[in-house]
């Protein structure tokens, strides 16, 4: 897994929004009711769904969300990630396109100078993992 900006390309670097990451995935290991799923690192938000059932939207670390129901086999994860706008941002600036149209307020920096991001790093962005699935508690807690 790697951030979007490394995917090579501009539309890569400067992209901002919401990207989908889909995985069908059999699960053969009985014996664990709870599991708990950790996306690692995600930069900056996920909605998380399992087999069409939304487990939350996860904004800060740590990305974990419990996890229960999974089948055999045909498992569906979906976790949509979405960025925030600095890169698309950096690269407006960088490219002199003028977005700051506000009518009722002026952009300034913290010294009162017209605001500029166009220096800015590039910011990572999409989810960057490692992704894990923990079990957490026995599907029969008398087979402890």
């Amino acid at each position: 897994m790697a951030s979007w900006t490394e995917l090579g390309g501009d539309d890569a670097r400067r992209f901002a929004g919401t990207a989908r990451y889909r995985l069908t995935f059999d699960f053969p290991l009985p014996g664990h009711a709870n599991w708990v799923l950790d996306l690692g690192r995600v930069c900056q938000s996920a909605r998380v769904r399992l087999n069409g059932q939304e487990l939350g939207v996860l904004f800060a670390a740590p990305f974990r969300v419990i996890v229960s129901g999974l089948r055999p086999t045909g498992n569906v994860l979906e976790v949509e990630v979405t960025s925030t706008a600095a890169n698309r941002i950096r690269d407006m600036d960088r490219s002199g396109v003028p977005w700051k149209r506000m009518r009722d307020i002026n952009l300034v920096n913290i010294n009162y100078k017209p605001f500029d991001a166009s220096g800015w790093p590039l910011h990572d962005a999409g989810l960057l993992g490692p992704v894990t699935l923990t079990p957490i508690s026995p599907r029969n807690p008398a087979a402890r």
